[in-house]
């Protein structure tokens, strides 16, 4: 067998493998595995991980800071590299610290380099974000995250920087350290698919679709970051290209896909428009070959050529059908989207990509199995599109993703700001670089060519000036990055009415809103009302059960509660007392709604919670629904009854139930030896709805039946 058919062999188990166990996972073996994968992700190596946070989201963040800080060198590299080719004379003073330009090919490995590691770390930290929050909201080992990211950007400059200090002394270990630095990158790599795959092992539900993006992306990285090594050192050109494809092409239009989907239906809250279109941009993009980054193929053979020419083509396929379903997604919520600077980026992505795919399809294709004399356009359109297409992904990740990782705010104004730099500096440079490639290959085979000269020159100093307004888009982009960390506002947990469930599938049987509430649904989540598991595969959190198969037993969605809020429905529950009877009892000025003091004063009685007026807000604002800085009883009913119904707490419903101690501006009971519940007032009964009417009389013992005014007043009168 050719290399060829070795190399695409293995490719197909290689992925099948890994497709087969995120989905089934290894059945009686995969608890064993996961516990080795847990021991090696938390003690290897040896104290190293330790140095590391663990708290949720950190390795999100460690890979995006890193990614931020490569992609400002890329971009500034970038700017140099555009101006230089408008004046190739512009950095020979450098000449007098003993660096001179040569040909251009050093400046364009380091932006290569640089700008792919960027991508690749800002894109990575954005689909882990996806990944982890649709797993249970963080990764298996977040501390391991953090220490991978580190290691794969130290590493390789300590290997760098040892082998010019030996070479100083006459001894040439360069080889030695290319090889240990492949090893110790494909150990690292293995590492983080580790994690990412016992994170997915912890899931609820279906594997969500930026879950699976992310999978499949990292893992052809790594089969193609070890094909490739092997390949230059065995000789097989054949499979170096392949796996080239790999790693250029499939690795980063995978996480691309992830990010763009995770963004855009988190922000729009709700599913992915094509279930069709979603099957068909994953599993098409890992049978072709994109039309990016095309390097010319070393086979003689006509038939391998004619295959990979067809593949190319159909390469353009996934592409598209994932432009088109992203742009599609938008239709959900676009003012969201519109509002949101990293839905803006995705979606802008979404729209230029179609265009992007179209120019590099012809010139790389004309590289590949063509002459090659559009060579030069094609490096132009690969750049454009690392920058301008990638840069927006990462922009999107960074402006959405990173403030959810670090449960912070979005910092300042200028992240808008940003985006449009880099959208219209990216379209301009692309757009003017082409033109200038057509001008300067007009002046081949003419004698008088100083006017088409010019007019290329003129070209590249605009394409240059295009260029900045990428770097200053990217600069911007770090600063924002900065501030969020360090300035941006603080969430709050998640608690009382908040869910992280975007999307709650019912198909058939019957439930109730209470019962919904109690099982993690918020009040911001989108019910759909008949899709199948197989055609709602969309949204980072879809949950496509069957109504009827929920139980209260089973805690699907885990919600973290304030310990104050459980404190007081166990409080209630245990005494048998309403929320009703509660709320009645605290509205001390009989107003229909609760104060911070009303409700401070309540607890403190109650013996629940003394609390200063800062956690007494935190608190308030948890229940607070319409935002008014009071609780009314349906905000207060919701809260209570969903941590009830969540943790399973009993109510003891007694014939009378005992009342708590009555607050200073309480009326007291005339009898002194009665435990029954303190009535509210006729003002209070006349507010209070049918429902909670019935339960107080039945409380108190009273004929439930009638109408409200009937029960009001036999209420009052008891």
């Amino acid at each position: 067998m050719d290399t060829v058919s070795v190399t695409v062999l293995l490719l197909v188990l290689y992925l099948g493998g890994i497709s087969n166990y995120t989905q089934k996972g290894l059945g009686t073996m995969g608890a064993p595995f996961q516990q080795l994968g847990m021991f090696l992700l938390n003690k290897a190596p040896a104290g190293v991980v330790d140095l590391f946070n663990d708290e949720d989201g950190r390795g999100s963040r460690t890979w995006m800071q890193f990614g931020i800080i490569w992609l400002v060198i890329a971009g500034v590299l970038g700017f140099l590299r555009a101006w230089h080719v408008y004046d190739p004379a512009a950095l020979d003073s450098l000449s007098n610290i003993g660096w001179a330009w040569d040909d251009g090919s050093s400046m364009d490995s380091a932006i290569a380099s640089t700008l792919k590691t960027a991508l690749l770390y800002i894109l990575v930290g954005g689909g882990l974000v996806a990944h982890s929050r649709a797993c249970g909201g963080r990764l298996a080992s977040e501390s391991n995250a953090s220490m991978v990211a580190m290691l794969l950007t130290t590493v390789p400059l300590v290997f760098l920087l040892i082998d010019f200090l030996t070479s100083l002394v006459g001894i040439d270990a360069s080889m030695v350290f290319t090889v240990l630095g492949i090893v110790v990158k494909v150990a690292l790599w293995s590492m983080m698919l580790v994690n990412i795959f016992i994170t997915s092992s912890n899931r609820e539900g279906p594997v969500s679709v930026p879950s699976w993006f992310l999978l499949l992306g990292l893992s052809t990285y790594v089969f193609g970051t070890i094909g490739s090594s092997l390949g230059e050192a065995l000789g097989w050109t054949q499979t170096t290209w392949i796996c080239d494809v790999l790693v250029d092409g499939w690795a980063p239009l995978a996480l691309m896909f992830a990010v763009g989907y995770h963004v855009l239906s988190s922000v729009t809250k709700g599913p992915i428009w094509s279930g069709s279109l979603t099957k068909a941009s994953m599993f098409l993009l890992f049978l072709t070959i994109p039309p990016f980054l095309l390097m010319p193929t070393d086979s003689d053979g006509t038939l391998l050529r004619n295959l990979a020419a067809i593949l190319v083509t159909l390469g353009m396929l996934p592409v598209l059908a994932g432009a088109i379903n992203m742009i599609a997604t938008m239709r959900n919520d676009t003012s969201a989207v519109v509002k949101s600077p990293g839905a803006l980026a995705v979606a802008a992505a979404a729209f230029l990509l179609p265009l992007y795919v179209i120019l590099s399809f012809f010139f790389g294709l004309n590289v590949m199995v063509g002459d090659g004399s559009m060579s030069t356009l094609a490096s132009h359109m690969d750049s454009s599109y690392l920058y301008t297409i990638g840069g927006l992904f990462a922009l999107g990740a960074l402006f959405h993703s990173y403030p959810l990782a670090a449960s912070r705010d979005l910092a300042g104004n200028s992240s808008n700001w940003a985006v449009w730099l880099v959208i219209i500096g990216g379209v301009s440079y692309t757009a003017i670089g082409i033109m200038a490639g057509w001008v300067s290959d007009v002046t081949v085979g003419l004698e008088d060519t100083d006017g088409v000269i010019d007019a290329a020159a003129q070209l590249n100093l605009i394409g240059a000036v295009a260029f900045y307004a990428i770097t200053i888009g990217f600069i911007i982009a770090a600063n924002t990055v900065v501030r969020t960390l360090l300035v941006g506002t603080p969430r709050a947990a998640a608690a009382g009415g908040s869910s992280d469930i975007s999307t709650y599938g019912l198909v058939e049987g019957s439930t109730s809103i209470r019962e919904l509430l109690g099982r993690g649904v918020g009040l911001d989540t989108t019910l759909v009302i008949g899709e199948s598991e197989d055609e709602s595969e969309g949204g980072y959190t879809v949950i496509d059960v069957s109504s009827e198969l929920h139980n209260d037993s089973v805690d699907e969605f885990p919600v973290k509660f304030d310990a104050d809020l459980v404190a007081l429905t166990e409080w209630l529950c245990s005494r048998g007392t309403t929320t009703a009877q509660f709320f009645a009892w605290a509205d001390v000025d009989v107003s229909g709604e609760i104060d911070h003091y009303e409700f401070s004063n309540a607890l403190r009685i109650a013996d629940i919670a003394d609390l200063p007026p800062w956690d007494l807000g935190k608190l308030v604002d948890v229940m607070d629904i319409n935002g008014d800085g009071r609780l009314n009883l349906p905000e207060l009913d919701i809260a209570l009854l969903n941590i009830r119904n969540t943790l399973g707490i009993e109510f003891k419903a007694n014939e009378a139930p005992e009342a708590p101690a009555a607050p200073e501006a309480t009326e007291a009971t005339d009898d002194d030896d009665s435990e029954e519940v303190d009535k509210p007032s006729d003002a209070a009964l006349g507010k209070m709805k049918k429902a909670e009417l019935v339960e107080l009389a039945e409380s108190m013992g009273l004929d439930a039946k009638g109408t409200k005014a009937v029960l009001v007043e036999r209420i009052s009168k008891a």
